[in-house]
């Protein structure tokens, strides 16, 4: 019975979600994240977390330049997000409706400059959406690294996924392309021991800060880069 309805909760789920603009959907087990580092979030009260995907349109991905991101990538970027934002809220309306919690965790939201609420890849990698890849980001096996993530905790009875293992092989391209040298290579099965043994998040956050300062010039501010996004072979060729 039990079983039964997990069933039917996900099969709802993900109905819900998709038909809300969704590109990928998938459950996590939080017991998998025990360790995981918050920020003010009562882990305790949820059993799982829900991630859902937005795909980014792959031509205004193809324009980033490593000068200029673009103004089209940017305002898809700050898209994607509204969007993830909605349907986090037509899903969480719905699980409150049927009597459990949800804990909505905003999409591209900091707490610190270098860190939100908690980590939308984490949750979206121990729900098996995608693998952790070498540039830190989760890679999907259909739209590979290019997507916008966020996350609903709850403690609605679900059917987790189960996480994906790296599969970048020896794959280092945007190790060797990122512009701030902020990647390093690591070897890792599922993810790396801890996030600076692949990432120097200050090179990366400086970065950002330029990128920022340009297109804030052409009216446009925005957090972005994407060349690590750009370059992943992943994604690239979207397969029907």
């Amino acid at each position: 019975m039990k079983f039964l309805l997990n069933e039917r909760n996900t099969q709802n789920l993900f109905s819900i979600a998709k038909n809300a603009g969704a590109g990928v959907v998938g459950v996590a087990d939080l017991s998998l994240l025990k360790d995981l580092h918050t920020y003010s979030v009562p882990m305790n009260k949820f059993s799982y977390g829900i991630s859902i995907g937005v795909p980014l349109p792959n031509f205004a991905v193809e324009m980033i330049e490593v000068d200029n991101p673009g103004v089209l990538y940017a305002h898809a970027y700050h898209v994607a997000n509204t969007l993830i934002d909605i349907i986090l809220l037509r899903i969480a309306g719905w699980i409150t409706s049927e009597g459990y919690l949800a804990l909505q965790i905003p999409a591209s939201y900091r707490i610190t400059k270098l860190a939100g609420h908690i980590s939308h890849r984490a949750i979206a990698h121990a729900a098996g959406i995608g693998w952790i890849g070498r540039n830190g980001s989760l890679i999907n096996p259909i739209y590979g690294p290019r997507l916008r993530l966020g996350t609903i905790l709850t403690n609605m009875p679900l059917q987790p996924g189960k996480p994906m293992k790296n599969q970048c092989g020896n794959c280092r391209i945007c190790i060797d392309s990122c512009p701030s040298g902020a990647l390093k290579y690591a070897e890792f099965e599922y993810y790396p021991k801890k996030r600076e043994d692949i990432l120097d998040a200050e090179k990366c956050s400086a970065r950002l800060d330029e990128m920022k300062d340009l297109l804030s010039k052409q009216s446009y501010a925005a957090t972005v880069c994407g060349i690590c996004i750009k370059v992943c072979p992943i994604g690239k060729k979207i397969q029907v």
